[in-house]
């Protein structure tokens, strides 16, 4: 037998004696993620006095695009100043924070607002609908904020509510005004999408439904899902857990295995 012959069997048998499941990992492996968010050492701090409080501290992480993420911890231990951070929202005392590359640590004020029309969606816990507007007109908002938005009627369609886009928050269930918000967030076409316990007012089966829009809007839409709660059952539907403990990162955990949002409960 030739060199050559003995060469391609080699091969073969090393292929052949490869497991599925090492192969599957080995073609995931040459599809890189892509990094839109990175935090390198960064700081808040507030001063009260002679004291200084820090409400996150030498914090790292990055964060790839299409993910969903979960950040979880207690009350006060810096979940919100994470996501008011990411948003750009709050600035940081020190540090470097990255989206896409760039550094919007070093922004103007007037930068981060560019940065947060663009970019930027947020849902809230407690909806945060103007009551006199309707389901179509509290989404179509978004239009004074971002020129480039979605068909108000293409959102609400998104979220499942387009039979109701012309009924008011009163008019509408506790699931359906945090959809409405949801669809109000996505209609600027957000490259991050920040929820702050966006099943908090919310019972178990309603906030289920939410939780497989926001994990559809990641799955299928490919939009970064970052979401704070304290609930750690939310952790089996994340790509990536993130926890937070006393102003610092404790741990940042990838999900091996991925639950559907109709698995879950609380």
């Amino acid at each position: 037998m030739s060199v050559k012959e003995i060469t391609e069997n080699l091969e073969i048998i090393n292929e052949n004696e490869l497991p599925d499941e090492d192969k599957n990992i080995s073609e995931a492996e040459k599809q890189e993620k892509k990094v839109i968010m990175e935090f390198k050492n960064v700081t808040k701090e507030y001063s009260r006095g002679d004291r200084v409080f820090y409400a996150l501290k030498d914090a790292n992480l990055t964060i790839n695009e299409g993910e969903m993420v979960v950040i979880l911890g207690p009350s006060g231990a810096g979940k919100s100043t994470l996501l008011n951070l990411l948003g750009g929202m709050d600035r940081l005392s020190s540090g470097e924070i990255f989206f896409d590359g760039k550094d919007i640590s070093k922004y103007t004020d007037n930068q981060l607002t560019q940065y947060r029309a663009a970019n930027v969606g947020v849902v809230f816990q407690f909806y945060n609908l103007i009551p006199t507007l309707t389901a179509y007109e509290n989404v179509a908002l978004m239009k004074n904020i971002e020129k480039n938005t979605m068909d108000p009627k293409e959102a609400l369609r998104e979220v499942g509510l387009e039979e109701h886009m012309h009924q008011f928050p009163s008019q509408l269930s506790g699931g359906e005004q945090q959809r409405t918000s949801i669809a109000r967030a996505i209609a600027k076409n957000p490259r991050i999408l920040l929820c702050d316990e966006p099943t908090g007012a919310l019972d178990t089966d309603t906030g289920q439904d939410v939780l497989r829009l926001l994990q559809r809007m990641s799955k299928e839409k490919k939009r970064t899902v970052i979401m704070v709660t304290h609930n750690s059952s939310f952790a089996d539907i994340a790509d990536t857990v993130i926890r937070v403990k006393n102003g610092m990162i404790q741990s940042i955990t990838a999900n091996k295995n991925i639950k559907d949002a109709s698995e879950i409960s609380w």
